[in-house]
């Protein structure tokens, strides 16, 4: 069963891939390497990788997990309605959506959190689940 954790941001990003490589720059400082696979190609308001943190001999410390970023209000729109349809948590008009998958038995949950992080500070992400809805921003990092 996968998991997925998602984030309504205001971020001005050209395209999906350039998004991604802001978000990767912003990781890598904050401790192990990341291991990067990218997936498409998509079009350009779309970019996925899978990424998993760097274990001392080299191999994921934990399964890997899937980061998906769609970028453009038209782009997103239906899926910023769905979450908050009466427009309550102040998302209408972002411009980026970022989805993290996590599958597995072991879900990579440090670098979860590092994802989570640096969203926060790059885009004043607002976070958003199927179970919890918008109250899982309480669990913010």
């Amino acid at each position: 069963m996968a998991y997925q954790l998602t984030f309504f941001c205001r971020a001005g990003e050209e395209n999906g891939q350039a998004a991604v490589s802001r978000l990767a720059d912003a990781l890598l400082p904050a401790g192990d390497l990341l291991l990067t696979h990218r997936s498409g190609p998509f079009v350009d308001e779309v970019a996925v990788c899978s990424l998993a943190t760097r274990g001392p001999a080299g191999d994921p410390m934990a399964d890997w997990l899937t980061l998906e970023v769609h970028v453009g209000v038209e782009w997103i729109a239906g899926s910023v309605i769905a979450a908050s349809p009466d427009n309550e948590r102040g998302i209408w008009g972002c411009d980026l959506l970022a989805t993290v998958t996590l599958t597995g038995s072991t879900p990579d949950w440090p670098l979860v959190d590092r994802i989570w992080e640096a969203l926060l500070r790059l885009w004043s992400a607002t976070p958003w689940d199927e179970m919890s809805g918008f109250e899982i921003a309480k669990s913010t990092p």
